[in-house]
């Protein structure tokens, strides 16, 4: 540390002026009489230089509001993941009102509303038995295919399709399947009609928080309406009762949203800020304490399926061939009867066995209880559907573990094709 001088300063001598009072004042000498004493150094420490912390502050400021800033705005909710169809590499996209705009703009032409109508048996009265959407997916020449919802087009005797120019042509029925709750459908266009098919999109890269709309008839009114929202879960599970017995029939997977689907929107288009089709409109939970949850089905789940109506108007399912019931629900009786454990609750119960079936192949009786087939555990009948729908195909040999009397066995089925 560099030293500097200090000098100490000594008065010349002044001569005091006489005064009255008892105290005299000191008297000071003014700057050009001091004089410094040359002998005495005194190291004295140098005034410290906080620019360097000024100028770190400021930094550390500034840097922790540059990171806030960019927290904020990737977590805005105009922000989403999309896919690159070629890199496949994961971006990030700010989606403006006129992407939305835009989108809506390329796909609302391709969904239609869908009236169904029923006639009565004795007469010749007819009735709009329901209304919903449906979704141009393919074109050929002059003749659209459309998909829907099965409980859109459900008992009709007669579909009619409205387009979104407010012409209306009657349509036939393809295929329907109530599992899915698919159908698909074909008109012949009108002319100088402004219709085409949609584009596909890939549902398997949806992302939770990635804009989406829903387009449709809701109320069976308001034709080509749209909502706007959110992909709130994607791979979600819903189990599904088809023929209304209060039994779940089916797992159904699906897309959650918080666009709004409202009755009539059943059969639309759920479309991504491309305008691609990444799902088809399905459900929603009406309870007055649910609040924007919504269901579409993935588009790469309902393809293959449209693909089955549209060529051999129903879709080919595998089947073991019993009747079961749950085994929650077996009675005390019929547990004495067949040795089962009151404390036995998971498992379906063969109640059936279908002659020259698989399951009587495979050495399966009534009273049996399946509690595994392959690697999927079997606790309500819902996991016997999706072991048989989902996991095999017609012509597969699966594996089945079943209890009998309270002892664990194991046999093997070939699945032969439902009918």
């Amino acid at each position: 540390m560099n030293e500097e001088r200090h000098h100490e300063y000594e008065p010349q001598d002044v001569e005091p002026e006489a005064h009255e009072a008892k105290e005299e004042k000191p008297t000071y000498p003014s700057r050009s009489e001091w004089r410094p004493k040359q002998e005495e150094h005194v190291r004295h420490k140098p005034r410290p230089n906080i620019k360097p912390l000024l100028l770190g502050g400021v930094g550390g400021f500034l840097g922790a509001a540059l990171f806030f800033v960019t927290v904020m705005l990737w977590d805005s909710p105009t922000s989403r993941f999309v896919t690159n169809e070629l890199t496949r590499t994961e971006q990030a996209v700010t989606v403006t009102e006129s992407d939305v705009t835009t989108a809506v703009l390329g796909a609302k032409t391709s969904v239609v509303s869908i009236t169904n109508i029923q006639r009565a048996f004795t007469s010749d009265s007819q009735w709009e038995a329901g209304a919903g959407s449906g979704v141009i997916y393919k074109v050929e020449g002059n003749t659209a295919y459309i998909v829907t919802n099965f409980h859109v087009i459900e008992e009709a005797d007669e579909i009619n399709i409205a387009f979104s120019d407010g012409q209306i042509a009657s349509a036939t029925i393809l295929g329907e399947d109530p599992l899915n709750d698919l159908a698909v459908a074909e008109v012949e266009l009108p002319d100088n009609i402004d219709a085409k098919p949609i584009v596909l999109g890939d549902s398997t890269v949806l992302q939770a928080g990635e804009t989406v709309m829903a387009i449709g008839n809701p109320l069976g009114v308001f034709s080509n309406s749209v909502t706007r929202g959110i992909v709130s879960g994607v791979e979600r599970t819903v189990p599904v009762d088809t023929n209304s017995d209060g039994l779940m029939d089916y797992n159904a997977e699906v897309i959650q949203t918080d666009a709004a689907i409202n009755p009539g929107n059943s059969g639309g288009a759920l479309i991504n800020v491309r305008g691609e089709l990444v799902g088809i409109n399905s459900m929603k939970i009406a309870e007055a304490s649910v609040e924007g949850v919504g269901f579409s089905i993935p588009v790469n789940v309902a393809l293959p399926v449209i693909d089955m109506l549209e060529r051999d108007g129903k879709v080919t399912r595998a089947q073991l061939g019993v009747t079961i019931q749950e085994v929650i629900a077996v009675p005390g009786n019929v547990r004495e009867e067949y040795g089962i454990s009151f404390d036995q609750e998971d498992g379906v119960f063969v109640e059936e066995v279908t002659p020259g079936s698989p399951a009587e192949d495979a050495g399966l009786r009534v009273g049996d209880i399946i509690t595994q087939i392959g690697d999927r555990e079997i606790k309500r009948y819902v996991d016997l559907r999706d072991a048989l729908y989902r996991d095999a195909t017609v012509g597969d040999t699966i594996t089945i573990e079943y209890l009998r009397r309270g002892e664990t066995r194991e046999t093997e089925a070939t699945l032969t094709e439902a009918t």
